[in-house]
């Protein structure tokens, strides 16, 4: 008899912590554990792609890109319910938006406008985005993390479409500067 009431307490501490999960998620806060962000509890609001700034912290399906798929395929990137590429939304930083100028060269830092963006060269273990310089298309941001070098962002998947991105994410108890997350982005 013992045994059958420890067997109903977990499956209701089980019941009670997925429907604080599934709220959790309703109500947009995500739990980040990746380095490309101070880990802890972000909120994410839902917002028009098209209102996007340089800047802002965004949760963003990454585009379909063999890339992706060989992260996916690794277990860096969560299964979920990104269309096309079946991973977890990300956190990333918008760093360049329409317009601006985005340099990538092999071995040295992402320059967006000139400016060189600390933290974003790309690991040579993973197949990056091609050398050149790009002029950010209307409908598209690019996203770099300078808060870790080890972010899997724009530097090897490319621009992302705007219609991709879920909302804008704020910190509700996260352990790590905020700031460093766009430390070299220019906030226009």
């Amino acid at each position: 008899m013992k045994t059958r009431h420890i067997g109903i307490a977990v499956v209701c501490f089980a019941a009670v912590i997925g429907a604080a999960i599934t709220t959790g998620q309703a109500a947009g806060l995500r739990l980040n554990l990746t380095d490309s962000a101070p880990h802890g509890l972000w909120l994410v609001r839902a917002v028009d792609g098209a209102s996007i700034k340089r800047g802002e912290l965004v949760e963003v399906c990454p585009p379909t890109a063999p890339v992706v798929s060989i992260m996916a395929q690794r277990g860096y990137l969560s299964p979920g319910n990104c269309t096309g590429v079946g991973v977890t939304p990300l956190l990333k930083p918008v760093s360049a938006v329409f317009g601006d100028t985005v340099r990538l060269e092999h071995g040295q830092p992402i320059t967006v406008n000139g400016v060189a963006l600390p933290n974003t060269v790309a690991m040579q273990a993973i197949p990056a985005w091609p050398d050149g310089t790009y002029t950010v298309k209307k409908g598209q941001a690019w996203l770099f993390s300078s808060y870790s070098n080890g972010s899997f962002d724009s530097r090897y998947f490319g621009p992302v479409e705007l219609a991709t991105v879920r909302g804008i994410a704020s910190p509700v108890a996260v352990k790590g500067d905020v700031a460093a997350i766009t430390t070299g982005v220019t906030h226009q």
